[in-house]
């Protein structure tokens, strides 16, 4: 019967989590401006994941990747008010009642917003595949940035 090598012996890719290193700090200056084209909710998100990534991103190459992800913030809380102001369902082409069109934007906009997440980091499995430890991933969390439960 074999035996398990011990952990000094082992080769290879480990099992586990990145250790508890730090994020790599990329950029150490101001968050870049907020786009004049986000809304209110997208100008809000901007600020709040500038803050959350506190040197992680840089403002070169990451700004358009979070800028696309405040967009998707503006699209789907315009989308939400216009179900909001016509009800979950309507009537469809041939008098039967439909989900609202919306809710499918609603829908693959969330989808794109999920994958963003993991691109930045926004989310607990996220950080843990890019090494960042969860109590260093600058104590703000998605609730924070989505505005939390009690919003």
């Amino acid at each position: 019967m074999s035996r398990a090598k011990p952990p000094e012996d082992r080769s290879g890719n480990p099992r586990s989590a990145a250790g508890n290193s730090p994020a790599p700090v990329v950029h150490s200056g101001r968050a870049p401006r907020v786009p004049a084209k986000l809304g209110d909710i997208g100008r809000e998100v901007w600020r709040a994941v500038w803050a959350a990534g506190d040197g992680a991103y840089h403002p070169a190459t990451d700004r358009f990747v979070i800028e696309r992800y405040c967009e998707l913030h503006d699209r789907r809380a315009a989308l939400l008010r216009e179900v909001d102001i016509d009800g979950l369902t309507t009537e469809g082409s041939t008098g039967q009642t439909v989900i609202h069109p919306a809710l499918r934007y609603v829908e693959s906009t969330e989808k794109e917003m999920r994958a963003i997440e993991t691109t930045l980091g926004l989310n607990l499995e996220a950080r843990l595949r890019l090494g960042i430890a969860a109590n260093a991933a600058r104590r703000t969390t998605l609730d924070d940035i989505l505005g939390g439960p009690d919003d």
